[in-house]
């Protein structure tokens, strides 16, 4: 082999040594860093002529795309999830329990018990303004629960624009990395990094819309999710949606009065088992505005319909015509059932009794159309009151219809149920969660391995030097030989 052919392989084992530790350097300072992927020099053998020498093919990125893919789903479980449990804990404390003070189950509790007490001595005017103060907080409390329901449903309806924002913030991202991609792969730039910083964005994406990845031509991605809709191929996709200022009872995506979402101008399912985009945090949000939420308004106008009849019956009160409002109003109208949507937002005691509307509580025990004060030892009304709450009283409309109950056990069971609804979401949460840090654990194990590039590192250290001898020899030798002459 000539001297000339000996330098130009020591040469290049220098600069392939060089690249290498360049390499295993980058790897070791991303030790810790979940997007990046482990680099790889691929390096072949190079012939030119008599003289060999290595060559370097490329870099590579290890990584495990089942693994990666196993990785996202978790996280966008998680992520469907925790959104979940986050709003359901937010609706147990509007809600309550039933052993909470204050909780609409207590106030119905201390309604029965005040009317108790005022039967017992009718004649005591401080028993019976205690009564109706209790029957007002009962009112009160379904209407403050139902308002926090729909402010609820607008703060979400106001997240769902911001997620989708974000969202197509990120696509548009994503189309821009793999148009740098293509290109730096077309030139044979390095796109190493630009691969990892896609990966990062592809991950955000993932929690909140599930996604399959399917290569294209010269190292660009398509996103589509699980369900089907395609998000990025070649350009990404406009998504749009519109937030609604205040959401209430009467508006609902079926009727029009809230945004849906639309892909590329078409319509999608968001929410629900037929949801395009389901599995992430952004069809959990629509679940919520769409369905949870809706539904639990159902009952708590269900439960308020529930009191309102009870009082509302004929013969309970002999002063009330036929057509006059009970004890509980709907806005301090008589209540008709073909209007119970948002029922408990406006039930309202009867301004007869009710001492901001000018009523006076004897009339809870003489009559609500009395037209004066009868006799203060006579509790019949009271009684009569106080049978109704304990009635067994089938429900009439919502998930509970034809279960009987008394208006306290009615009101536990319904307490009690927003309180199962978010047990189960934690649990599936912790499930989740923990398959969720299974996986992550399992995708740091198969990123960088700081021993093996430190193994990696003193191989290169000993190639460098091998090949530095090689240059330190040759160079020796044509001394040798430049002093021979």
């Amino acid at each position: 082999m000539s001297f000339s052919g000996s330098l130009s392989n020591a040469l290049s084992g220098l600069r392939v040594s060089s690249l290498a530790a360049e390499i295993v350097s980058s790897n070791l300072a991303n030790a810790t860093n979940a997007a990046y992927a482990t680099r790889d020099l691929e390096i072949s053998v190079r012939a030119s002529g008599a003289a060999g020498g290595v060559g370097v093919v490329g870099v590579t990125r290890s990584v495990d795309p089942t693994l990666l893919g196993e990785w996202r789903r978790a996280r966008a479980s998680t992520a469907e999830l925790s959104t979940g449990n986050g709003y359901l804990a937010r609706v147990e404390q509007v809600f309550g329990t039933p052993e909470t003070p204050g909780s609409l189950a207590d106030l119905m509790t201390r309604f029965e018990a005040a009317l108790v007490s005022a039967a017992a001595r009718p004649d005591l005017s401080i028993r019976l303004d205690a009564a109706v103060s209790s029957a007002g907080a009962v009112a009160g409390a379904l209407r403050a629960t139902s308002s926090e329901l729909q402010a609820l449903r607008t703060e979400i309806d106001g997240r769902i624009g911001q997620t989708v924002t974000d969202l197509n913030a990120h696509l548009a991202r994503l189309a821009d990395l793999n148009s740098r991609i293509i290109s730096a792969e077309t030139s044979g730039a390095p796109s190493q990094s630009l691969h990892d910083l896609r990966q990062d964005g592809i991950d955000k994406i993932s929690e909140i819309v599930p996604l399959r990845v399917f290569p294209r031509d010269n190292g660009a991605v398509a996103l589509v999710s699980t369900a089907g809709t395609v998000l990025l191929d070649g350009v990404a996709a406009g998504i749009d949606f519109s937030a609604t200022n205040a959401v209430t009872e009467f508006r609902t995506l079926a009727n029009g009065g809230l945004s849906g979402l639309s892909v590329d101008g078409f319509d999608i399912p968001a929410s629900g088992a037929a949801s395009r985009i389901g599995g992430g945090s952004l069809a959990a949000l629509f679940d919520l505005r769409d369905e949870t939420l809706p539904g639990y308004q159902t009952e708590i106008d269900a439960l308020a319909r529930n009191l309102v009849d009870r009082f509302q019956d004929s013969g309970l009160d002999p002063t009330l015509g036929a057509g006059e409002a009970g004890l509980f109003t709907d806005a301090g109208q008589v209540f008709d059932p073909v209007n119970e949507t948002g029922l408990a937002r406006r039930i309202a005691l009867n301004p007869q009794v009710d001492p901001e509307a000018g009523g006076a509580s004897w009339r809870l025990r003489d009559g609500l159309q009395a037209a004066a004060p009868g006799n203060s030892g006579d509790g019949t009304v009271l009684l009569s009151m106080i049978d109704r709450l304990a009635e067994a009283r089938p429900v009439a409309s919502g998930s509970q219809i034809g279960l009987s109950g008394t208006a306290a056990s009615l009101t536990a069971t319904l307490l009690s149920g927003v309180a199962a609804d978010l047990t189960g979401n934690e649990d599936r949460l912790s499930y989740a969660a923990a398959r969720s840090a299974e996986l992550t654990e399992q995708k740091l194990r198969s990123g960088v391995d700081t021993d093996t590039e430190l193994q990696k590192l003193m191989q290169i250290e000993k190639a460098y030097a091998a090949n530095a001898q090689v240059l330190r020899t040759v160079d020796e030798m044509i001394e040798v030989l430049l002093g021979a002459t």
